[in-house]
């Protein structure tokens, strides 16, 4: 029997305003396409501007599709190394292994939970064909430095901006810096297009002729076509060089909705940011509790709210939080992320691959916290005194 929680670590991410709704509705009701249609280049070109973007937009099925399209354009041979953090969601890394390459796992810092630039230099060989730069739980991480270093190298950067939609460094937005980059809509996501959604950005001009012909069966969504009277087929014209297209446009309705949302993002993203400093806030007297560092000019969209414990404490540990906040409290605490080189489906990118110490202290003491906007500000003011209820017991007990 399925646990009733009094507070849920996280449903879907927001409500739909009824504009949004009418809107939706309105396209229902008349005889326009449900794929491929206006919404969709509407979508694309206010994304670009949302993130003040110069390059191309995609609109995908799902972030997983979006680096699916980035890992299929980029000729993969098997001697070929994609680097990635091993502490991130799978999709961050599957869609490579389908082109034989392999996967090499980078550390992460113990501060912010995101690449450890540092260890990532000492695994860069002549073979690294692209970076895989995680933007996790939100904070961007040091990817103006990793820019540079596969400038300098000649290494592909993609981003995963995943879950950091709105986030910047100053005032530039995390999906500018790489190549190409990925938006997920996914329904726990920050902004949602009715549960999944996705989004990919390509700013190499070397990678944008493909996509369209990649993204839906060889076919140009139908405001693209200059010449009604030919064919819809894309590869008629362009060489997609033997990579066989998928079948992931975004639908009219997911469009729709999305375009809409794009004015909505921010207040969204600040209410979650307000929120998280709050909780951090409440908790910094216990010093054996800390969350992702936040650095001066970063801004983090907090989609989720990421703490570890960073010492052994005697008859305490992460587990018993969990156990006890759920029973005695009713709220929901989860663990992220199984390390990916731990996965039976990766076990053959284990041999030879540096040990990732971070990465490992890491998920064995850390725990997610709820931070929706679903809570009722009663809610809230339950989950803090709850967490502080109990921390001051280990507090006490440390002395």
């Amino acid at each position: 029997m399925q646990n009733k929680f009094k507070i849920s670590w996280s449903p879907k991410s927001h409500f739909y305003s009824l504009k949004e709704k009418k809107s939706m509705m309105k396209l229902l009701d008349s005889s326009k396409p449900l794929s491929g249609g206006e919404w969709l280049n509407k979508f694309e070109n206010k994304f670009l501007k949302f993130i003040n973007c110069k390059g191309k937009a995609y609109a995908v099925t799902s972030g997983a599709s979006a680096i699916e399209l980035a890992a299929s354009v980029l000729k993969l041979k098997p001697s070929d190394e994609i680097i990635v953090p091993s502490h991130t969601y799978c999709a961050s890394a599957l869609p490579f292994t389908r082109y034989s390459a392999k996967l090499k796992w980078v550390d992460i810092n113990k501060d912010d939970f995101t690449i450890d630039v540092n260890h990532l230099n000492k695994i860069i060989t002549k073979k690294t064909k692209a970076i895989v730069a995680v933007h996790l739980y939100g904070l961007p991480c040091a990817i103006d430095k990793i820019k540079k270093i596969c400038i300098k190298k000649n290494i592909v950067l993609i981003e995963d901006c995943a879950q950091a939609l709105g986030s910047k460094i100053k005032d530039k937005y995390v999906g500018t810096f790489g190549d190409m980059s990925i938006f997920s809509f996914q329904q726990q996501k920050n902004m949602t297009t009715l549960g999944e959604g996705g989004m990919l950005i390509v700013n190499n001009k070397k990678y944008q002729k493909y996509i369209l012909g990649l993204r839906h069966n060889g076919h140009r969504p139908y405001p693209n076509k200059t010449h009604y009277w030919l064919p819809a087929m894309v590869n008629v014209y362009e060489d997609l060089e033997g990579v066989t297209p998928f079948n992931f446009p975004m639908t009219e309705i997911q469009a729709c909705v999305g375009f809409h949302l794009l004015d909505r993002v921010k207040n969204l993203n600040n209410m979650r940011n307000e929120r998280a400093k709050k909780i951090i806030d409440s908790l910094k007297e216990f010093k054996f509790i800390k969350f992702q560092n936040v650095k001066k000019d970063f801004y983090n969209c907090y989609h989720l709210l990421p703490a570890y414990i960073d010492r052994k404490i005697k008859n305490f540990s992460r587990d018993k939080l969990i156990d006890i906040m759920s029973k005695k409290y009713g709220i929901q605490l989860i663990i992220q992320y199984h390390p990916l080189d731990k996965y039976h489906l990766f076990k053959k990118y284990r041999k030879g691959n540096n040990k990732l110490k971070n990465t490992y202290n890491f998920y064995n003491n850390m725990f997610s916290i709820p931070n929706h906007v679903w809570m009722s500000n009663k809610q809230f003011q339950y989950l803090i005194l709850s967490f502080k209820k109990e921390l001051k017991k280990i507090k006490y007990f440390e002395k």
